[in-house]
């Protein structure tokens, strides 16, 4: 039989409530998937803040071992120059009492007369002292390549990518200088971490690695401030060789992740 008039109303109600739980239904995904996303962004944000935190702790935790070093450095080459001069007044001292017993009567006597020779008793010599162990030698600083300071300087972001105790030993160069800023936001993808830098901080990094590139004591942190020093200013160098104009151009991106070349795929023989 057909559907008379009641029927039809009820069907259209049923409808209408069938689309008001479609509507209710999309609206409480949108909403779990808000919550979602403010989840992730926070997630996000904790992670970075702790990455930056521990980046930060780190930094004065070494600075603080550095200065600690240095003091007792310090303290051992005083010690060593005040041995050497110590030595060399008990040295003068000898020369003088071995001139003064020479030319006492006695001695001239006991010269002249060869039966009084064997009553002298023989003068024990000091014992012979190690010398002091040499300075490290250290090169000279050399000024960094006005070039590519400035050229740097007129960066507004470089994107730098590195390990995570690369970044690390970069901050504790670095830190210290006046224009370095350390980023708020820092991402870091399994260790491997991903900063945004300013001109101003490129530049006190260039500075900072140049300094310890020439001055640090160890082989070790020499090597590793110049392979920085040297990633960077090519770079930088890219920018002379090849300027951009109002913002065209390639964004400054310096990777700190040296590989060997991949090997060639072999030829297949038509």
């Amino acid at each position: 039989m057909p559907f008379g008039s009641g029927d039809r109303v009820q069907i259209q109600q049923i409808l209408e409530q069938l689309g008001k739980l479609a509507t209710d239904l999309a609206a409480v995904k949108q909403q779990v998937a808000d919550q979602q996303h403010m989840i992730d962004q926070a997630r996000q944000n904790a992670t970075a803040a702790i990455t930056s935190g521990l980046a930060e702790i780190r930094a004065v935790a070494r600075e603080a071992l550095g200065r600690s070093s240095d003091v007792a450095t310090g303290h051992l080459a005083n010690i060593g120059s005040e041995l050497v001069a110590i030595r060399g007044a008990v040295s003068q001292m000898d020369t003088r009492l071995r001139e003064t017993l020479a030319s006492a009567p006695e001695v001239k006597a006991a010269r002249e007369d060869p039966a009084a020779d064997s009553e002298l008793q023989p003068i024990e010599q000091p014992a012979p002292q190690p010398a002091p162990k040499p300075e490290p030698h250290v090169e000279p600083a050399s000024e960094p390549d006005p070039d590519i300071l400035h050229a740097a300087a007129g960066i507004a972001h470089a994107t730098v990518e590195a390990h995570r105790d690369t970044w690390a030993f970069l901050i504790q160069v670095a830190g210290k200088e006046q224009h370095f800023r350390i980023p708020g936001r820092v991402e870091d993808h399994e260790g491997f971490v991903s900063v945004r830098f300013s001109g101003p901080s490129l530049v006190a990094a260039i500075t900072s690695l140049d300094h310890v590139h020439h001055t640090a004591e160890s082989p070790v942190t020499r090597a590793i401030a110049a392979h920085i020093h040297g990633k960077i200013t090519t770079a930088v160098q890219e920018i002379i060789d090849r300027p951009g104009r109002d913002g065209d151009g390639t964004p400054v991106r310096i990777v700190i992740d040296d590989r060997a070349a991949a090997d060639e795929a072999p030829d297949i023989e038509q």
